[in-house]
């Protein structure tokens, strides 16, 4: 169950004050109809996460244990990075016009490639045993983050300290990277 309990974790952290989140906000906001938009977003996870997952799969095949270990650590850390480099908000604006749940599948899809949670759901993808538990994981994990913020909209932006939760992640994730790297190295 590792397979797909960790990557739910981290994917629900990962999205905490991510542009991801802040998207989902934009949209639960502008459409007012937070099922469809949730849809939308389950639609752009599943792809998104398994496509991570799988692509890790394919890597693990080729390389030991111990590089996918290390994988892994680089995912973990390229999320503590991207936690403390500042990002402006997404720009819906352009596919506003086609529907809510469209809008948000394309929006998701743009805004979460190459993101900070693909690449620690690849990570997972080429440790696992299961990818298939992986994407699903990390894709309940991306809905999971994402929901309060289609539910609540704007007044999570302006009750919620984003910032800090997003930094808190990142010291986290570095945390875990650092643990991962050790073990990956057997330094201990």
């Amino acid at each position: 169950m590792d397979s797909f309990f960790l990557p739910l974790v981290a994917a629900a952290l990962a999205e905490w004050g991510d542009k991801t989140q802040i998207l989902a906000m934009m949209l639960g906001t502008r459409f007012g109809k937070p099922v469809p938009v949730f849809i939308g977003i389950g639609i752009a996870a599943t792809i998104n996460m398994g496509l991570a997952a799988f692509g890790g799969s394919l890597i693990a095949g080729m390389i030991p244990p111990d590089a996918a270990l290390l994988f892994l650590t680089l995912g973990f850390g390229f999320a503590a990075i991207g936690a403390f480099i500042p990002f402006s908000d997404p720009d819906a604006e352009s596919i506003w016009g086609i529907g809510a749940i469209t809008t948000s599948a394309i929006g998701l899809l743009l805004v979460e490639i190459g993101d900070k949670t693909q690449f620690i759901t690849a990570g997972f993808g080429a440790v696992s045993s299961n990818w298939m538990l992986t994407a699903f994981g990390a894709t309940l994990g991306v809905m999971l983050g994402c929901a309060p913020a289609i539910i609540l909209g704007q007044a999570l932006r302006e009750r919620v300290p984003l910032i800090l939760i997003r930094r808190s992640v990142g010291i986290l994730f570095a945390l875990v990277s650092s643990i991962l790297a050790i073990n990956a190295f057997s330094l201990i």
